[in-house]
């Protein structure tokens, strides 16, 4: 019984002195608060439907002539949205515009269907080209982060060629195809910044 004890406490003080000093060789490399995105090999050519996901969903950027009967009225950021479930629609003359929202818009719940993601110290909601952060009682529209790896786009991207890769782009965002273990397809998409 001693020498059990005895091992638990010798094996606690191990693992306790490995990560004290992983601590402190990250603090000489880059100090507190340094932050490393994983950059994943880029697929040089994309080939996939990279909206598979959400393929019964709404195109962006296409007219109904009917809001969902469900939609609730949201009004924020200087512009006037009806939402259902993750998807934000605008009205134009008589028709409905399937849009992005503005940046700092605000929700009280994440739509059904969410992805949760977490990039350096923060917390990041995604569903549908959206990503969201937690702020007090509301989730607020963001920015992508850089370096996020999502499971699909909604419809609505194109292809572009850059140095001879090829990327998704959807609202002013880059997305390169990476291998991703934790989807289902082994497949993501990750948020790439060129500047």
């Amino acid at each position: 019984m001693k020498i059990t004890k005895h091992l638990a406490l010798v094996f606690l003080l191990t693992i306790t002195s490995i990560s004290l000093s992983n601590i402190a060789q990250a603090q000489r490399r880059g100090g507190r608060g340094r932050v490393v995105i994983v950059q994943r090999p880029y697929h040089r050519v994309v080939v996939r439907n990279a909206h598979y996901r959400y393929n019964t969903l709404p195109r962006w950027g296409v007219s109904v002539n009917v809001r969902p009967a469900n939609a609730v009225f949201i009004s924020g950021r200087g512009h006037n949205y009806y939402h259902n479930n993750g998807i934000y629609y605008t009205q134009r003359n008589n028709n409905y515009i399937v849009v992005r929202p503005a940046r700092g818009l605000r929700i009280r719940t994440l739509p059904i269907g969410y992805r949760p993601l977490i990039i350096g110290p923060r917390n990041y909601y995604y569903y549908y080209g959206t990503y969201y952060v937690k702020s007090a009682n509301d989730y607020v529209v963001v920015n992508p982060p850089v370096g996020a790896v999502i499971d699909a786009l909604p419809n609505g991207y194109e292809v572009k060629s850059v140095d001879g890769n090829e990327y998704y782009y959807l609202d002013g965002v880059y997305y390169a195809e990476v291998d991703a273990t934790e989807f289902q397809d082994g497949v993501g998409y990750q948020v790439v910044d060129f500047n």
